[in-house]
C-alpha cells in the first residue's frame, strides 16, 4: 500500500486449501485501502484495457477472488497486468486454492518470479479455533466440543459448518458463557455399526470442496484408504487396493500435496478427520466389512502382530448384518480359526481387541468341543485386564460348567477371586480362592499363584498377619518352582504390609523378578506406580522416572490399568495443590464432574473409591455443595472397607469430614474421624497425617481435650515410626495447634510450601491464636496469607471459615489484601500451565511435554488450548516469543 501511494505498483497473491479464510483476509485487506478497488467479475471482456484506463488516472487496487475459477480472458489479462505493475500504479490482489489447475499454477509461477508476495494461509491451531467458534456461539467451548473442532483440522470453514450441523441437529447447549456439546461425543462420527446418518449438506459440500481439488482416481484411492483409520500404514492401503506401493505414490502425493493427507512417522495421516469421516461413511458398511476382512487376512499371512489383524477384526464385527439379515458373516471360518489360535496371545497384548471378539467365538462349535476352555479363559483373561469385572466374573464362572484340563480350571479360579477381589467383595474372593486350592488337581505353579492371589485379600478381611505369612509361603514357593508371576504378587502384598522404607526394597526385587513379559504387563504397572508413590513419601529421587515408565507401559500393552494410573496422578496433583489438574486426571474417567456415573461396572474398587472420594473432597473444599452431596451419595454405594483398603478412602474420609463441619460444625466434622487415632490404626490408615491435624482443630473447637491429644499422639507416633517429610511436618502441625503456639505453626507452614492446603490451616489457625493474643497486625497479616494460599486452589469454604473465624475477634481482610485471580494474561494460567507454557517455549511436542509432567497427551493438548486462549495467542511461535519477551536473557 505504502508503494501504491507513490506510484509503484506491486502483486499479493493469497492461497490456501478451500475453507482456509482465504476469501475472508481478501475483504479485510480491502477495507484497509484508501484506493479505489475493482473487484473482477467472473471473466469480464476487456479486463486489461479497462484497468490500464483507469490507473491513467490514479493509483487502483485490482482484486480476483477464487482465481483458480477464473476462465482463461480473466487469467490472460491478469498475466499481462503482472508484467506491467512496474510501469503502472496498481496493486495485484487474489485469492486461490492451492494445489490449483495447471494453468493457474503456471501464472502463480509467473507472478512468483516477478517479485509477488505470496502468502499461503494455513489451518488454525486449536486455540485460534476455539476462539473463532466461541464468536460464532457467544460462548466459550468447553472440552467436548473443542474435541470435535479437532476434526476439522484447523479448517475454518469445515468448523463452521460443523458447529451449524450441531446446533441445528440440536447438539450444543450454550450458556452462562459457554457452549459445549450434549452428551460428550461427536454426534457426525461414522460408528462401528456403519450408523452415523448422512453428512449435513453444508459440510458436505466443504468436504467435497477439498476433495475436487485431486483427481477422481486419487479420490478413489482416499475412499478406501478411509477404511483403515485416521492414520494407515501403506503396506495395508496396497493390501485393500489390490495394488503395489510403488504405484500409490502418485496418489499420496497429490494428496499430499493438496492437503488432505499428512506424514506421520511410518504412517499417513488424514489431515482432517472430518475428511475422513465422510469418505467412510460413503462406503457402505457391507463393504467396509468385508474390506476390513480383507485386510486382516492380508495382515496374517504376511506374519504381522496378531493386534494389527484383529483391529481390522473387531471392525469388520461391528458392522455385522443384523441377525437375519442375509448378508455374509462378519467373522468367517478363516477369523473364527485365526482368533481360537491367537486368543491367548491377544489376552496379554490386546486385551481390549480380545475382550470384544472372542465373544463371537465357537457360538457353532460343540458343547464338547476342547477349543471352548481356551478361548473363555482368554476372554476371561481379557476382561479381567479390562477392567470389565462384571463381565469377567460372568465369563469365570460359565466356565465352571465346561470341562478343562486343571490348568485352566486353576488359573479360571485365579481369575475369578482377583476379580471378586478388585470389586470388594473380599470374602466371596476368599472362597474361590480356597475351593481352587482345594483341588487336588491344582498344578503347583498355579497353587503358589492361588496362595498370592489369596495372601493379597486376607488382610482385606481384617487377617494381616495372615496374610503376610500366606505371602511368604507363596513367594517360597514361586522361588522353588522359578515362577515370576507368584513371586511377584507376593512381594507386592509385603510391599503394602511395610513402611516405605523397606517397602521399596520388596518393589525393586519384585520390578527386577517379573521382568518385561506379557503375563506381567499389568503387575508391572502396579510395581511401578506403587514405586513412584514410595519414592515420592520418602523424598527420594525416581518417583518421576517410574510413573512416566508406568505410564508407557500401560499406554503400550495395559491400557486397563490407565484408570488405576490417572486416580494416582489426581491424588498427587490434589497434594501439591495443582486441583485443576487433578480433575484433568479425574473428569474423563467420569464424563463430567457432577458425579453422576454409577459406582459399578467398569472400574474396581480402588478406582472408584479414590475417584469419587478426590472428586468429592475437591468440590466440597470449593464449597460445590451440590456436587458434593451427588458425590458422596455415589460413594454410599461402595462396599464396606477393611485392611489397607480403609488407607484408600483418605480423600473421601476427609470429603465426609469437611461436609459434616459446613452443615453441622467442627462438632459433627469430629465425629467423622474420632475413630482414626487408634494405636492399631495407623497401618492401615496409612495417609491419617493429612487430617490428623485438622481433627486437633476440630476436637479443639468443640472442647474434646482428650481426643485432640489422641489425635496429637497419632500424628506423633506414626512419624516416629516412619519419619517421612510430610508426616514429621504433620505432627509438628499437630502439636502446634494443640500448644496454641502461633509462632511453631508460622515454621511448620514454611515446610508445607510444596502443599497449600495445609500451608493456608497452618496460618489461618495461627492468625486466630494471634488474634487471642491481641497481635491484630499478625493476625491480619497471617489471615491474609491463609486466604491467598486458599484461593490459589479456589478453595472458597476455607476461605469462608477463616473469615468467619476471624472475624469473630474483629480481624478482617481489606478489600485489596488478595487479589481476585485474574481471567487473562499470564497470572491466569494455573500452577500447570504455566509449567506447560515453559515447557512450549523451550520447543517441546505435546508427546515429550506429557512424558516430563506425568500427563496424557490429552490433557497437555487442553492445557495448551487454554494457555493460548488465557494469553490471547494464536500459536505455540507466539507462547514462545512471549516468554522471550517475558524472560529476557541475561546480557
Amino acid at each position: 500500500m505504502r508503494a501504491l501511494s507513490k506510484g509503484r505498483g506491486g502483486i499479493v497473491w493469497l492461497e490456501g486449501e478451500p475453507g482456509i479464510g482465504c476469501t475472508t483476509v481478501l475483504s479485510a485487506l480491502l477495507t484497509e485501502t484508501p484506493f479505489p478497488v475493482y473487484r473482477a467479475t467472473p471473466d469480464p471482456h476487456d479486463l486489461h484495457e479497462l484497468v490500464v484506463g483507469r490507473c491513467a488516472t490514479g493509483p487502483l487496487v485490482l482484486a480476483v477472488d477464487d482465481l483458480h475459477r477464473a476462465g482463461p480472458q480473466t487469467l490472460t489479462a491478469w498475466r499481462r497486468l503482472a508484467d506491467e505493475v512496474d510501469r503502472l500504479p496498481l496493486l495485484l490482489l487474489s485469492a486461490c486454492s492451492i494445489p490449483a489447475v495447471t494453468v493457474v499454477s503456471a501464472v502463480r509461477r509467473a507472478v512468483s518470479d516477478r517479485g509477488a508476495v505470496l502468502v499461503t494461509l494455513g489451518p488454525l491451531d486449536a486455540g485460534a479455533l476455539a476462539r473463532a467458534a466461541g464468536r460464532w456461539l457467544g460462548g466459550v467451548p468447553g472440552p467436548g466440543l473443542r474435541r470435535a473442532l479437532a476434526s476439522a483440522g484447523g479448517n475454518p470453514r469445515l468448523a463452521r459448518e460443523l458447529v451449524a450441523a450441531l446446533g441445528d441437529d440440536g447438539l450444543l447447549a450454550v450458556g452462562g458463557g459457554r457452549a459445549e456439546l450434549v452428551g460428550g461425543e461427536h454426534p457426525l462420527r461414522v460408528t462401528a455399526s456403519g450408523s452415523g446418518g448422512p453428512f449435513p449438506p453444508g459440510l458436505a459440500a466443504a468436504v467435497g470442496d477439498l476433495l475436487d481439488r485431486v483427481t477422481a482416481r486419487t479420490r478413489a484411492t482416499l475412499r478406501l484408504a478411509a477404511v483403515l483409520g485416521r492414520e494407515f500404514p501403506v503396506f495395508d492401503l496396497a493390501t485393500i487396493t489390490g495394488r503395489p506401493a510403488g504405484d500409490l505414490l502418485p496418489a499420496l502425493d497429490e494428496a499430499t500435496a493438496a492437503g488432505l493427507l499428512a506424514d506421520a512417522g511410518e504412517r499417513v495421516r488424514f489431515r482432517h478427520a472430518l475428511v475422513r469421516e465422510a469418505l467412510y461413511a460413503a462406503t457402505p458398511a457391507s463393504a467396509r466389512s468385508a474390506l476390513h476382512r480383507q485386510v486382516a487376512r492380508a495382515l496374517a499371512d504376511a506374519g504381522l502382530p496378531a493386534d494389527r489383524v484383529a483391529g481390522h477384526l473387531a471392525v469388520a464385527l461391528g458392522h455385522a448384518p443384523a441377525p437375519g439379515d442375509p448378508g455374509r458373516d462378519a467373522l468367517d471360518g478363516w477369523a473364527v480359526a485365526w482368533l481360537a489360535g491367537h486368543a491367548g496371545e491377544l489376552a496379554h497384548t490386546a486385551p481390549a481387541l480380545a475382550a470384544d471378539l472372542l465373544p463371537a467365538v465357537g457360538r457353532d462349535w460343540p458343547a464338547d468341543d476342547p477349543r471352548h476352555g481356551p478361548v473363555l479363559l482368554a476372554l476371561a483373561r481379557a476382561l479381567h485386564q479390562s477392567q470389565r469385572l462384571a463381565e469377567a466374573e460372568v465369563v469365570a464362572r460359565h466356565a465352571a460348567a465346561v470341562p478343562v484340563a486343571p490348568d485352566l480350571a486353576a488359573e479360571f479360579g485365579w481369575i475369578l477371586g482377583s476379580v471378586l477381589r478388585l470389586a470388594g467383595r473380599d470374602d466371596e474372593a476368599l472362597a474361590v480362592l480356597d475351593g481352587a486350592l482345594a483341588s487336588a488337581d491344582a498344578p503347583a505353579l498355579w497353587r503358589a499363584r492361588l496362595r498370592a492371589m489369596r495372601a493379597k485379600t486376607l488382610p482385606l478381611t481384617g487377617r494381616r498377619a495372615e496374610g503376610e505369612r500366606e505371602a511368604r509361603g507363596a513367594l517360597a514357593d514361586g522361588e522353588r518352582l522359578a515362577d515370576r508371576v507368584a513371586m511377584g504378587h507376593a512381594l507386592q502384598l509385603l510391599y503394602l504390609l511395610a513402611d516405605h522404607g523397606p517397602g521399596v526394597a520388596y518393589l525393586d526385587r519384585g520390578l527386577e523378578v517379573i521382568g518385561e513379559y506379557p503375563d506381567t504387563v499389568d503387575l508391572r504397572v502396579a510395581l511401578l506406580t506403587n514405586r513412584a508413590h514410595s519414592l515420592a513419601a520418602l523424598g527420594r529421587p525416581g518417583a518421576a522416572d517410574s510413573m512416566r515408565e508406568a505410564l508407557a507401559v500401560a499406554e503400550r500393552f495395559g491400557r486397563g490399568r490407565l484408570p488405576v494410573l490417572r486416580v494416582q496422578l489426581a491424588g498427587h496433583y490434589v497434594e501439591t495443590g495443582d486441583w485443576d489438574a487433578a480433575l484433568e486426571e479425574l473428569e474423563p474417567l467420569t464424563g463430567g464432574t457432577d458425579g453422576r456415573e454409577p459406582l459399578t461396572g467398569r472400574f474396581g474398587v480402588f478406582v472408584r473409591l479414590v475417584r469419587t472420594g478426590a472428586m468429592a473432597f475437591l468440590a466440597a473444599h470449593r464449597d460445590d455443595r451440590p456436587g458434593c452431596a451427588r458425590l458422596l451419595q455415589s460413594a454410599a454405594g461402595l462396599p464396606p472397607l477393611t485392611g489397607y483398603m480403609r488407607g484408600n478412602a483418605a480423600y473421601l474420609t476427609m470429603a465426609r469430614a469437611v461436609d459434616a463441619e459446613r452443615r453441622g460444625g467442627p462438632r459433627a466434622a469430629a465425629e467423622i474421624l474420632a475413630d482414626t487415632t487408634g494405636p492399631g490404626d495407623g497401618a492401615d490408615l496409612f495417609d491419617r497425617w493429612s487430617w490428623l491435624p485438622d481433627l486437633v482443630r476440630l476436637a479443639l473447637a468443640c472442647g474434646d481435650g482428650d481426643l485432640a491429644r489422641a489425635a496429637v499422639g497419632a500424628a506423633e507416633a506414626d512419624a516416629a515410626r516412619e519419619p517421612l517429610p510430610r508426616r514429621v511436618a504433620a505432627a509438628r502441625q499437630a502439636r502446634s495447634v494443640l500448644d496454641g503456639d502461633a509462632a511453631a505453626l508460622l515454621a511448620v507452614a514454611d515446610l508445607h510450601r510444596t502443599a497449600p492446603l495445609a500451608d493456608g490451616q497452618c496460618r489461618e489457625e495461627a492468625a486466630v491464636l494471634l488474634a487471642m493474643a491481641g497481635d491484630t497486625a499478625g493476625a491480619r497479616a497471617a489471615l491474609t496469607d491463609a486466604v491467598r494460599a486458599y484461593q490459589g486452589l479456589g478453595a472458597a469454604w476455607d476461605v469462608t471459615r477463616a473469615d468467619a473465624r476471624l472475624r469473630g475477634h474483629g480481624i478482617r481482610r481489606g478489600p485489596r489484601a488478595v487479589r481476585r485471580h485474574p481471567a487473562a494474561g499470564w497470572d491466569a494460567l494455573t500452577p500447570t500451565e504455566a509449567r506447560v507454557a515453559a515447557l512450549v517455549g523451550l520447543g517441546r511436542s505435546n508427546p515429550d511435554i506429557a512424558a516430563e509432567m506425568l500427563l496424557s497427551p490429552r490433557t497437555v493438548q487442553t492445557h495448551v488450548s487454554n494457555i493460548l486462549a488465557k494469553l490471547g495467542h494464536t500459536s505455540r511461535v507466539e507462547i514462545a516469543v512471549a516468554l522471550a519477551h517475558r524472560n529476557p536473557e541475561p546480557p
